[in-house]
């Protein structure tokens, strides 16, 4: 009986620690899946952010290219 006792605790043991172990996974399984549904989206905004980023540093080189060539013009006068 004391055999039966110990083998009985002993998969009681391995039980909790496996239930633990598959809720674990489960949870980053979903977790998982959850952050790969955000990433085109994430992915959309980071390149809207870019390229808004882009668009002000061509638009202040153009404007600096302007004002060269005007500081030009009014110096060969």
């Amino acid at each position: 009986m004391g055999a039966a006792l110990i083998a009985a605790g002993i998969a009681l043991a391995a039980g909790i620690a496996m239930g633990s172990a598959s809720a674990k996974a489960k949870r980053a399984r979903l977790d998982y899946a959850r952050t790969k549904a955000l990433i085109p989206g994430a992915r959309k905004t980071a390149w809207a952010e870019n390229l808004k980023g882009l668009r002000v540093v061509a638009t202040a080189a153009a404007v600096l290219v302007a004002l060269a060539m005007a500081m030009n013009v009014i110096g060969q006068r």
